[in-house]
């Protein structure tokens, strides 16, 4: 990976399909996710294709699937002692920051497919269209409109 941060498959697969799981492991988990989504949105045209595909399959085997994350009995047994013990903290840590990845690899891939730039030209072009037909607001109406939505 030319990227900032260099995480070996063994560990890209750690992030979304934990083995173990407890509080420190899970904060862990998550500081990893967080890298990995900061380096993915600076760097992802410089990845080589087996790391896309790497992190293609990250996420997609998180999204479902018998093999997605926290499956195993183990690992929800885990879960419910970490719920148990008030430590909700590093696991909502953890959630959050595993769908930010998700997010970010699916926008990646998403902006590297060859017909984005100009779906999204499409779109935005009819939308712009679009709203010079419509009628504005002043700032009476805008004001009048928010005292009658709040009563």
């Amino acid at each position: 990976m030319s990227a900032t941060i260099t995480i070996d498959p063994l560990e890209i697969q750690q992030i979304s399909q934990p083995d173990r799981v407890n509080s420190s492991r899970l904060r862990v988990l998550a500081r990893k996710a967080e890298a990995l989504a900061v380096t993915i949105e600076k760097e992802y045209s410089e990845f080589s294709l087996p790391e896309r595909e790497l992190l293609e399959a990250l996420i997609y085997s998180s999204m479902g699937g018998k093999s997605s994350r926290l499956s195993s009995l183990r690992v929800r047994l885990s879960l419910a002692w970490i719920l148990l013990r008030g430590e909700i903290d590093a696991l909502m840590e953890y959630l959050n920051a595993l769908q930010r990845l998700k997010k970010t690899v699916l926008g990646a891939i998403e902006r590297s497919h060859p017909d984005y730039d100009l779906k999204m030209t499409e779109v935005l072009s009819e939308a712009l269209s679009q709203s010079d037909n419509n009628p504005t607001m002043t700032p009476e109406e805008f004001r009048e409109w928010l005292i009658n939505i709040s009563d």
